[in-house]
């Protein structure tokens, strides 16, 4: 089997329109999303553990915040892909 990548996005557009999530798989698997508290103020949050995230970096806390600075980062460059790719769409038609 093919490795899977490091992030996938995974959303529900039926039951679960507005939100769209993040899933880590591989360990410590977790599903994250953006968190927005107010329209200035928005990061990225683990919000349900598959494997306990704290447990697997208790000997380097450090490692945790390099992985979610990596996960935002990726997020990022997948939102400035949707955008770039819809102003290709835009200019095809």
């Amino acid at each position: 089997m093919a490795q899977l990548p490091k992030f996938l996005i995974a959303d529900d557009p039926v039951t679960d329109p507005e939100n769209e999530y993040i899933f880590h798989t591989e360990k410590p698997r977790f599903f994250a999303k953006r968190v927005e508290e107010d329209e200035e103020t928005a990061y990225i949050d683990i919000i349900h553990e598959i494997d306990n995230v704290e447990e697997f970096y208790k000997n380097a806390p450090e490692k945790k915040q390099e992985l979610l600075e990596q996960l935002e980062d990726w997020y990022y460059s997948y939102m400035e892909w949707l955008e770039d790719d819809g102003e290709e769409e835009e200019d095809e038609e």
